[in-house]
């Protein structure tokens, strides 16, 4: 299953919709069978929402406390439910608690319970082996967490020959940018910052651009300077209708979006890929997975 779904250029990350999915499902299904079944008093998928409702928030609050680190210079970030960050077993836990609350005042009778846990059961399964298959069984070259951190061969723009693989031993952050794209530019100064202020905390940060020349890239540098270096495709590529390096290998995250930035630990191993502009918070929650735990400046 891809990491984002694109409905008409709208970038909509999968976990996010196949909770939609869930969600819609058990309440509707939890509604017809009730009635069917002539147990709902036209109020159980109402109690269904509320607990899903609960769910999520409680999903976010443990993610941001487990996290608060990364959250406490941005602590408004915390209350932008739709940016990343949601903790699935807490969410879990929220409702169901809910659903005991429910239970000890009497709300909801033991037919409706038997409803909910008929829908509800064979659901979560789904919902739970949906998540478990986000980012897996694409191609056989598909770059995944987990798995190792490629060789590419690429060029500085001075025109020294580097490979992707130079950056193992070290924590690394590899963003594929172009220069065209509005939110590439718009999180290139905090990760400018970043680099420059905490390079010093072991870990290494490089721009990919996705298949320019390396003029046009030197042309938008010199305007928009960043502290961390930026790689290019070489200046030829021996078969025309191949793909050059860069296009390989944002291909191989799976092709979404600009920006697409992948997290590598000092082994080598890819411990996460994120698709879209950065945050500062979502930035130090990655760091931190890499082995990156940096001290503020």
């Amino acid at each position: 299953m891809p990491i984002v779904i694109s409905l008409g250029g709208l970038l909509i990350q999968t976990p996010r919709l196949v909770l939609f999915v869930f969600a819609a499902m058990t309440i509707w299904l939890t509604n017809r069978l009730g009635k069917r079944w002539r147990v709902s008093d036209g109020a159980l998928s109402g109690r269904v929402e509320r607990m899903f409702l609960i769910g999520v928030l409680g999903a976010r609050v443990a993610y941001v406390a487990k996290h608060f680190s990364a959250y406490r210079p941005h602590i408004l970030n915390a209350f932008f439910i739709w940016q990343p960050g949601y903790t699935p077993w807490a969410g879990f836990a929220f409702g169901l608690a809910y659903l005991g609350w429910l239970m000890w005042r009497r709300r909801i009778s033991l037919p409706q319970l038997r409803v909910i846990a008929f829908v509800g059961i064979p659901l979560t399964a789904f919902y739970l082996g949906s998540l478990a298959t986000v980012g897996r069984f694409g191609p056989a070259d598909r770059l995944h967490p987990g798995g190792r951190l490629p060789s590419v061969g690429l060029m500085t723009l001075n025109g020294r020959t580097v490979n992707l693989s130079d950056l193992r031993g070290r924590p690394a952050v590899v963003n594929i940018w172009a220069t065209w794209c509005l939110p590439c530019r718009e999180e290139m100064p905090m990760l400018s910052r970043t680099f420059a202020t905490r390079q010093k905390g072991g870990f290494a940060m490089v721009g990919v651009d996705l298949a320019e020349p390396a003029r046009r890239v030197r042309q938008f540098l010199a305007a928009v300077p960043v502290r961390y270096p930026v790689w290019v495709d070489p200046p030829t590529v021996p078969d025309i209708k191949a793909r050059s390096p860069s296009t390989g290998l944002f291909a191989r995250t799976g092709g979404f979006a600009v920006p697409t930035t992948i997290f590598i630990d000092r082994k080598g191993i890819i411990r996460s890929i994120y698709v879209g502009k950065l945050t500062a918070t979502v930035l130090a929650i990655k760091l931190a997975g890499i082995g990156a735990k940096l001290s503020s400046p």
